[in-house]
């Protein structure tokens, strides 16, 4: 198979779908709350809520808030992890560890190979004016627009200067059958 002038770049590794650090962190963050949700609901709460069944039929009651408590943990955490899905939270969250590691390790790289060992801290984007916010976002835009419409023009000029050769071409050709014809008619003229 041939070679292609221009290579792909390499596509970028696959983030993994196995909660990182951040993604287990939120889902035991609401394993707790669950838990503590749950944990409230029971049985002499249920009967606080219906005093006419605990006190006739107690062990019903019981039962149903066992079935409460169970169905309503399956529905939550069926929702929990429907959401996730949705959303992508697992790889964000496992994207947001790596741009955090890549940044700790090129905040180690700079640190290494400053003089002195510090690092002058960055500005944060926050403080900026928007002026310069609206630059620098925008700047790469511009630039490529910049580039294609300089390509543009200098294909414009060489069609420009191909047309002018062109005109010239045929002015010279224009002014020579005129020569010829001016010469036809005093030939003319003569005879």
């Amino acid at each position: 198979p041939p070679q292609s002038r221009s290579p792909s770049p390499p596509a970028a590794p696959p983030l993994p779908s196995t909660p990182g650090p951040r993604a287990a962190a939120l889902q035991s963050a609401f394993d707790r709350a669950l838990a503590a949700t749950l944990s409230k609901l029971t049985p002499t709460n249920f009967a606080a809520c219906f005093p006419t069944i605990a006190q006739n039929r107690p062990e019903m009651l019981d039962t149903f808030s066992r079935d409460f408590s169970g169905k309503l943990e399956a529905v939550c955490k069926a929702q929990f992890e429907q959401i996730l899905q949705e959303r992508s939270v697992v790889s964000s969250l496992n994207a947001l560890d790596a741009l955090l590691e890549d940044a700790k390790r090129r905040k180690a790289r700079a640190e290494a190979t400053a003089p002195d060992g510090q690092v002058e801290a960055p500005i944060p984007p926050h403080t900026l004016p928007a002026s310069q916010l609206l630059l620098t976002n925008l700047s790469p835009f511009l630039k490529s627009q910049h580039e294609s419409l300089t390509n543009e023009l200098a294909a414009v000029q060489a069609q420009n200067k191909d047309m002018a050769a062109h005109v010239g071409r045929q002015r010279e050709e224009m002014a020579d059958m005129v020569a010829g014809l001016e010469r036809f008619v005093a030939d003319l003229e003569e005879a």
